[in-house]
């Protein structure tokens, strides 16, 4: 298993559907999906980042967000409005 799969499986466990980043990333503009971007990495700041840097959290967790905005599109998960 590389390193890639095991920061995607941290955060595919940690974040649900109904998360409301994954509702922000989805309906949100561009300035909107990089603050969520960068929240959902910064808090994994102390979990995965001292043996995985920043960058590679990042790229992993935008490849999480647009294979759950892929799922939504093809009507295979369900996401609320977060109010």
């Amino acid at each position: 298993m590389n390193d890639t799969k095991i920061i995607f499986n941290v955060i595919q466990n940690s974040i649900p559907n109904d998360h409301p980043s994954v509702y922000q990333y989805i309906h949100g503009n561009k300035q909107t999906r990089q603050k969520v971007v960068n929240n959902i990495a910064n808090s994994f700041n102390g979990i995965l980042c001292p043996p995985y840097s920043i960058g590679h959290v990042r790229r992993t967790v935008k490849t999480f967000l647009r294979s759950k905005e892929e799922q939504y599109k093809r009507g295979e998960i369900k996401i609320s409005p977060i109010y």
